[in-house]
């Protein structure tokens, strides 16, 4: 039980689903800032593209060094902060889902299953309740003696 409770403290608690839910999740969001720095930069392109008079140019390659300059940093900030949350977002979902492993590797091994503990704000806990119940189920039902004729219970055990 020591190591389930270890794991606790750590903040990738699976490793493959949590990089793996923050990269997706990278991915479209990168997606979907390139298009809209391409919609930003897309006027100033067309004009410094299509125009040959130097004063259209002027503004416009001005603009485009402007939000160069400005949303590159902002974009690359905003991805950065978008992987940081959703690594502790999916620690809401990794935690209780390695927790549920644990009581039915319990369970599958024949052993009581641990007590089922989610923290606030975690996700399933309405899972964790039905787990519990499951739990205190398995572990009433082993310590009922089996009824076989002319066996009788070890005194104390009776209820």
């Amino acid at each position: 039980m020591g190591a389930v409770e270890n794991r606790r403290r750590t903040k990738l608690v699976d490793r493959q689903f949590q990089l793996g839910l923050a990269v997706r999740l990278i991915l479209v969001l990168t997606a979907l800032f390139a298009a809209g720095i391409a919609l930003a930069f897309a006027p100033s392109i067309y004009v410094l593209a299509t125009t040959n008079d130097l004063k259209s140019l002027e503004p416009a390659a001005s603009e485009f060094l402007v939000l160069h300059h400005r949303l590159w940093p902002a974009a690359l900030l905003s991805l950065a902060g978008i992987f940081i949350y959703a690594i502790l977002f999916s620690h809401r979902i990794a935690g209780p889902v390695y927790r549920i492993n644990a009581i039915l590797r319990a369970l599958i091994d024949e052993r009581d299953p641990p007590v089922v503990k989610f923290r606030d704000g975690d996700y399933f806990q309405p899972t964790a309740t039905l787990l519990g119940e499951l739990s205190e189920k398995m572990r009433t039902s082993r310590r009922i003696p089996a009824a076989y004729p002319g066996v009788h219970p070890p005194p104390g055990d009776a209820k």
